[in-house]
């Protein structure tokens, strides 16, 4: 079954995919269809003066992007980063 069909299909059984995510005790999704790509880390340019939950920016194909530490921003409690998926 082809990546269409497979999203029709999914559209007529009202069955939706999610990217799904914590932070602390929370856990929130985003539907997968609004998700254009999934990278790993890479370490941020950073910025003079930004505020401590703006991490840096990353050129991401020509196109300068923000990195934000939602943990920060939303007030979680501090985590260092980790490259595993789990």
């Amino acid at each position: 079954m082809g990546a269409m069909e497979k999203i029709n299909e999914s559209r007529a059984t009202g069955a939706r995919e999610y990217l799904t995510f914590r932070l602390d005790q929370e856990e929130y999704g985003i539907d997968i269809l609004k998700v254009q790509e999934i990278r790993g880390y890479e370490p941020p340019t950073r910025i003079a003066n930004a505020p401590a939950f703006i991490k840096g920016v990353v050129n991401l194909r020509g196109t300068i992007v923000p990195i934000v530490d939602m943990r920060l921003k939303f007030g979680c409690s501090r985590r260092s980063t980790t490259h595993s998926l789990w």
